[in-house]
């Protein structure tokens, strides 16, 4: 399976350097898919930004360098596509897309698309694996519970329910499942420790109510980049603790963090963070990346998983400069945290200069 994280894309053209950026995202898409050869792709939420713009055209558009290789497509919903309430037709634009596998399973819970997707066996008709497709909503209504919403309860329930249907008929056994959803659930903080004074320069800013404080990566996080705290709900609804009690989920997969591309562990269930594959939202010079999930039918209770980035897959991106385009993740935080402290200390040293200047007067 082929990853593409929060391509952000609105597709509006207005400028040279819209254009730019749209070129370098479908080269990445479309020279991942020629050289990975996935047999399906994920979009993992804030894909298309404009949903009152045509959205079925327009995710048409971006999702053209997979569907001219032929391979099936599924996506989660990010928050962004829920900001304009027009839920309804982005749904229904990927829903009518003749290479995407996406559906809305019960209209009735929270959410606006809400599936899953069995892998049948290779030698029975019998389901040896699944993939979950979760709505994690937009913000949350009440900012001082939380910035952003969370997987309801009742969504909960309908994992749990149709988790147990597979079970039964698995013959008591949970079907071995990975999960998609865009925003991270609130155990991936657990990938993060408070960082001790000497590690004050490579931490990473908390995210919400954890804002005054700076965190680093642990060691349950076993690869990848630790750029931000991971921008995951402040309330924890459980949804976990439910994937632990269900026992079927092996390994989860998110986006909404944008410089975030490491893997971490809790609790024995993988949990991957996907980088933006885009240039139309913040990132870190050319480090856009994909990233690949392998499952093998000769032990589903396993995954394997990697990202690439853009430059690995040998390309030029147009749309930064030469000083951005050349920058990898570290070079490019440590960069901008020195222009940061740079600019503190000048306008220090000016307003001390102006005191000094005033004391003699």
């Amino acid at each position: 399976m082929l990853l593409f994280g929060d391509l952000h894309e609105p597709c509006v053209f207005d400028t040279p350097n819209d254009r730019a950026r749209f070129h370098d995202m479908q080269l990445l898409m479309e020279t991942a898919v020629k050289t990975l050869k996935p047999d399906l792709c994920v979009l993992m939420g804030d894909t298309y930004t404009d949903g009152n713009r045509d959205p079925k055209g327009n995710i048409a558009l971006i999702t053209k360098p997979i569907t001219d290789a032929g391979i099936p497509f599924a996506a989660v919903l990010g928050n962004h596509e829920h900001d304009q309430g027009t839920e309804d037709k982005i749904v229904e634009a990927y829903v009518s897309n003749p290479n995407c596998l996406c559906f809305n399973d019960d209209p009735e819970i929270t959410g606006d698309m809400n599936f899953n997707l069995t892998i049948q066996a290779s030698d029975s008709d019998k389901t040896a694996f699944n993939l979950w497709f979760i709505d994690s909503n937009n913000c949350c209504e009440d900012r001082s519970v939380s910035i952003y919403d969370w997987v309801h309860e009742d969504q909960i329930a309908w994992y749990e329910r149709k988790a147990n249907e597979l079970k039964e008929q698995n013959g008591g056994k949970p079907v071995p499942a990975i999960l998609f959803q865009h925003t991270p659930v609130y155990e991936e903080r657990n990938a993060y420790r408070l960082a001790k004074p000497w590690e004050l320069y490579p931490s990473v800013k908390g995210h919400g109510k954890r804002a005054n404080k700076r965190y680093v990566g642990n060691e349950c996080v076993t690869d990848g980049y630790v750029g931000e705290d991971p921008c995951a709900p402040e309330y924890n609804p459980g949804q976990f603790e439910s994937w632990k009690k269900t026992g079927d989920v092996i390994g989860a997969f998110f986006g909404h963090d944008h410089l975030n591309d490491f893997t971490c562990v809790v609790d024995g269930i993988t949990m991957g963070q996907c980088k933006t594959a885009g240039f139309r939202c913040f990132t870190d010079g050319a480090r856009s990346c994909v990233r690949i999930v392998d499952i093998d039918e000769r032990d589903l209770t396993k995954l394997e998983t990697k990202v690439v980035h853009y430059k690995e897959l040998g390309l030029k991106c147009t749309c930064l400069g030469p000083l951005l385009r050349n920058f990898n993740d570290k070079q490019y935080i440590t960069f901008v945290t020195t222009a940061h402290i740079a600019a503190a200390a000048a306008t220090a040293g000016a307003v001390a200069l102006a005191i000094k200047k005033f004391k003699k007067k």
